[in-house]
């Protein structure tokens, strides 16, 4: 499975795969294979990790944190995960040669979702999903395995009520693939832990 966070300096962005040969780490695998250990300064840039039926575009914002474009590569139809440098987003989706649709939040933390109402003001006709009211732009709310479509790719939501109250990890699959899935953590999971709890149920967010 592919696992994406966000912040925590270059660890944020490690991808864990079950497919890949590397460290076994409890449950999960680190790929090493797909994305080094490198000096930060090299890992701050932006990278590509492509599948088959999906493509995941890390893109670094602020000092320590990432957004992710999420492309399915059968419709080139994309979601923005946390796009907190909505100019960023507008020109890797320029790029790409994709059709944005989705906004996929996180929490509601200005680090995140910072950027919801400027980019729905450039780019019209965004679905904003999100766990919580306080999300900005916010027009899709969600819950514990509510699910939709990108594209071609199916979207679970995971509710993990720990970092915030409001938290949502975003669990991508290509129906009938054989290829790993992704899930997009947010601040929920740092380098293998459980983010701070702030206003969250780190018990609740711990069995989930």
């Amino acid at each position: 499975m592919m696992l994406f966070g966000c912040r925590r300096r270059l660890w944020c962005a490690l991808s864990f795969l079950g497919a890949a040969a590397g460290c076994r780490l409890g449950s999960a695998y680190l790929a090493t294979s797909t994305l080094h250990f490198q000096q930060e300064a090299d890992f701050r840039k932006s990278k590509l990790v492509a599948q088959k039926n999906m493509q995941i575009k890390l893109l670094p914002a602020l000092t320590d944190n990432y957004m992710y474009l999420l492309i399915d590569e059968e419709t080139k139809e994309a979601a923005i995960v946390d796009p907190v440098q909505p100019q960023k987003v507008v020109d890797a989706v320029k790029k790409h040669g994709v059709n944005l649709t989705s906004v996929l939040t996180t929490h509601h933390h200005w680090d995140h979702a910072g950027g919801n109402e400027k980019l729905v003001k450039m780019m019209s006709g965004l679905k904003v999903y999100g766990g919580d009211s306080r999300v900005g732009a916010l027009t899709q709310r969600v819950s514990h395995l509510s699910t939709f479509q990108v594209g071609s790719l199916h979207v679970k939501c995971l509710y993990t009520p720990c970092h915030t109250s409001g938290h949502i990890c975003y669990y991508v699959t290509k129906p009938n693939s054989s290829e790993p899935p992704a899930i997009f953590t947010g601040d929920t999971l740092l380098w293998l832990d459980v983010a701070s709890s702030l206003r969250g149920q780190q018990k609740k967010c711990t069995k989930l």
